[in-house]
């Protein structure tokens, strides 16, 4: 069956990739119909609940705050959700659809990746394939955690400071669109980039990349850590921070993951030709 796919043609492939993406697609209507159905509690314990000083981030920290002696580091309650307010005749309605489908997506990610690597799995080698469900575990985990710490570390913190932010004494007004694409852009981003070890897993599968290479432009990647970091966040400098220590902790662990295997790699090579 295996040895059929990897020798089908262009247009082939191309209709087999057609039905894992419509699947895929299928999936995520099914996951945004449930997300509808518990659309009430989504928005006021999920969406919403990280501009609220209830919140369990802030308590964490202000627990931190009493165990160092520095007293709790959130004194007033707040609750941003009820400053929001919406200027377009249609941005509730689009905010409503564009949380909804996001969410959907969030939920059949472990589904998608299924299709996915249902599709590129004839193409791998035997020995590849005994770590199949290895590899489908640890992208589901690594993108689990991005949107994890987005959303428990990053967008509350993030909200609360840029809210409260106010050096002219002019207050902040937020609109409800503007707060939804912030939420959407930090969990989906902060997902995908803590795939970084599982891209360079593949990348030093099939050669492109070396653990030579990601030590000696170790520099470089925290210059580009630093602007990728800006430009998934809000404009400041608070949140790139919080945003570039878990990035360069993945940067660092991705050369632990290349080079553990390029040594495999080299002593397979070694094998292979002791044996010959």
């Amino acid at each position: 069956m295996a040895k059929n796919k990897t020798n089908m043609s262009f247009l082939s492939h191309i209709g087999e990739l057609r039905g894992h993406l419509t699947r895929s697609i299928l999936a995520i209507i099914v996951t945004s119909l449930i997300v509808t159905y518990f659309w009430d509690e989504l928005v006021q314990d999920v969406i919403m609940a990280p501009l609220k000083s209830n919140f369990p981030t802030f308590g964490v920290f202000n627990r931190f705050g009493e165990f160092t002696g520095f007293g709790k580091i959130y004194t007033e309650s707040f609750d941003i959700s009820k400053e929001l307010t919406n200027l377009n005749p249609s941005g509730q309605i689009t905010s409503q659809f564009f949380s909804i489908i996001v969410c959907g997506i969030i939920v059949a990610i472990p589904y998608i990746i299924y299709e996915l690597w249902r599709f590129v799995q004839p193409a791998l080698k035997e020995t590849e394939r005994k770590y199949a469900g290895f590899t489908i575990l640890s992208i589901i985990f690594f993108f689990v955690m991005g949107v994890l710490f987005s959303y428990f570390m990053l967008l509350p913190l993030c909200t609360q400071f840029l809210f409260t932010y106010d050096p002219f004494g002019v207050g902040n007004t937020w609109t409800l669109p503007s707060y939804i694409d912030l939420f959407v852009q930090l969990l989906l981003s902060m997902g995908v980039m803590f795939l970084m070890p599982i891209f360079v897993y593949f990348l030093t599968v099939i050669g492109i990349l070396t653990p030579k290479f990601l030590k000696d432009y170790r520099k470089h990647a925290f210059i580009v850590v630093l602007v990728i970091a800006a430009a998934i966040t809000p404009n400041d400098v608070y949140s790139m921070i919080l945003v570039t220590i878990p990035l360069w902790f993945l940067y660092e662990l991705s050369v632990v993951v290349s080079t553990s295997v390029y040594k495999k790699q080299l002593k397979r090579k070694s094998s292979e030709l002791t044996n010959n």
